[in-house]
């Protein structure tokens, strides 16, 4: 099953899936990356809806959150979230029927796409940031997430500067959160996920004061160091900005009932078919 579980997705209490400050992040995360042959997105939909159809019919305790790129390459992310490995194990095991309904639209989803991939990561508190204020789940509509990868060798120089960075965060009381995962499998060694959770796209409006207000709290030479010195530490920073797609996910009705009409839209009337025109000669 290529994804399964989002349970515990940083939930307070649990069954809400809530971002909140006083709960720690899920310890992995498996992430699924589709990519969408041209042409094919509306398809790919509607594939995936039947899978999540499939999910919700059959009452599956494992749940998932779907996220639709929305710059960068062509691509879908499923995200998937365990409290420990062993729960990772113990989500592969299915009821057979439901096995067996999904493995006919796996493979009407598999024409759809031109590769898939998945990583497993690791969720790294100490470079991490939860805002008090931080937006539910069910409230989040799109997520900014950056993708670092270091230079062998400067593991200690990212730490000690993503641990000012968090410091600053804290010390300016951001209303932003920054979530770290370090991946452990299915990329290069030294990848980083960093993940920004967003209740709407107005909230990058004002990421420019925000830096300036982290920036100040750990002090204009500490972060003009920092800033210097990526070249040195990072191979590359690549940033994708995703649209949580509700139609994709699977999440649960707690989650769905903080914004029905966003989780559960109504479908569109049907259209009423011409009526013949009738000769009066």
């Amino acid at each position: 099953m290529k994804r399964r579980l989002l349970i515990a997705w940083l939930a307070a209490p649990l069954a809400s899936i809530a971002f909140a400050q006083s709960i720690a992040p899920p310890t992995v995360l498996q992430i699924s990356r589709e990519s969408i042959k041209e042409g094919k997105g509306a398809a790919h939909r509607k594939v995936e809806q039947e899978y999540a159809g499939v999910m919700r019919k059959n009452n599956v305790p494992f749940h998932y959150l779907s996220l639709s790129a929305e710059s960068g390459p062509n691509e879908v992310w499923f995200m998937d979230a365990f409290t420990s490995f062993a729960n990772m194990e113990e989500s592969d095991k299915l009821d057979s029927q439901v096995r067996n309904e999904l493995e006919p639209v796996e493979a009407r989803d598999g024409e759809l796409r031109t590769n898939s991939h998945s990583m497993t990561a690791v969720y790294r508190p100490d470079l991490s940031y939860l805002a008090a204020n931080a937006v539910s789940l069910g409230k989040t509509r799109y997520f900014m997430i950056s993708t670092h990868r270091l230079r062998l060798g400067h593991e200690e120089d990212f730490t000690a500067g993503a641990k000012m960075i968090v410091s600053g965060l804290r010390k300016a009381m951001s209303d932003g959160s920054l979530i770290s995962y370090q991946v452990i499998a299915g990329a290069p060694v030294g990848t980083y996920l960093f993940l920004e959770p967003m209740g709407s796209l107005k909230d990058l409006d004002s990421e420019p004061a925000r830096d300036k207000a982290m920036a100040d709290a750990i002090g204009s030479d500490n972060f003009r160091r920092l800033t210097k010195g990526e070249g040195d530490v990072f191979e590359s920073i690549q940033s994708t900005l995703f649209a949580v797609s509700p139609s994709m996910s699977y999440v649960t009705k707690e989650t769905e009932e903080e914004d029905p009409a966003f989780w559960r839209p109504e479908p569109a009337p049907a259209k009423s078919k011409a009526k013949p025109v009738t000769s009066t000669k």
